[in-house]
């Protein structure tokens, strides 16, 4: 089955197609970082990920860009958006998890200072907190409104997403009706590509952690 669908067949009026990205690889990724709401920018490879990103959805009938409001995102949405002579729409709403005390912190920092701290996040990812900082629970409740809201908002048209891993993969749990406590089995690299067939009720996730490559 290809993933490449006809970029000049005519919108269906009942959906909203909903691309969902992750940014490109941010300035810290080798060192493997809780970056949360930390407002890191975009490595020289993010960048050229996202101009990828950018020159195959220019041939997309796209009607809208959206990201959150943190410097990855917004790098990414503008890449994204310029060719087809759009301004990305920013929301705070679709931040990253926030790390509390913990925000920019590699994970080796983490381990040394707060041993076996890590091993209890992944294992409780669902109702686990940093000090200061919010639950997935917490994320999916600020982010699944917005998410809905945005995506009710263009049915019949073609969208853009641009936010970060924890963001997408709250998304798809809700859309595929997943555990929360099970997200991390949903793989989001960086400049990852999710496809959304959104019907309020019965959404279809066409396909997830895709590249530019199955965009055609």
């Amino acid at each position: 089955m290809s993933y490449i669908p006809d970029p000049s067949a005519p919108p269906d009026p009942s959906l909203c197609t909903v691309y969902l990205l992750r940014h490109g690889e941010v300035a810290n990724s080798h060192l493997v970082c809780l970056n949360g709401h930390h407002d890191i920018a975009l490595s020289e490879n993010g960048v050229a990920q996202s101009k990828r990103l950018g020159e195959t959805l220019s041939r997309y009938p796209v009607s809208a860009v959206y990201s959150s409001d943190l410097t990855r995102t917004r790098e990414g949405a503008r890449a994204i958006a310029e060719p087809h002579g759009l301004t990305p729409t920013s929301c705070p709403e679709l931040r990253e998890l926030s790390f509390g005390k913990w925000e920019g912190m590699s994970v080796s920092e983490l381990a040394e200072q707060h041993p076996g701290v890590l091993e209890h996040r992944f294992q409780n990812p669902d109702t686990f907190k940093a000090d200061g900082g919010e639950s997935f629970q917490d994320l999916h409740d600020r982010v699944l409104p917005k998410f809905h809201a945005i995506a009710q908002a263009h049915m019949g048209e073609t969208i853009v997403i641009v936010a970060h891993g924890g963001v997408n993969r709250v998304v798809l749990c809700d859309l595929l009706e997943f555990p929360l406590k099970n997200l991390f089995r949903i793989s989001q690299e960086y400049a990852a590509v999710n496809r959304i067939l959104y019907r309020p009720g019965t959404p279809l996730v066409d396909f997830v952690n895709g590249t530019a490559l199955h965009l055609g």
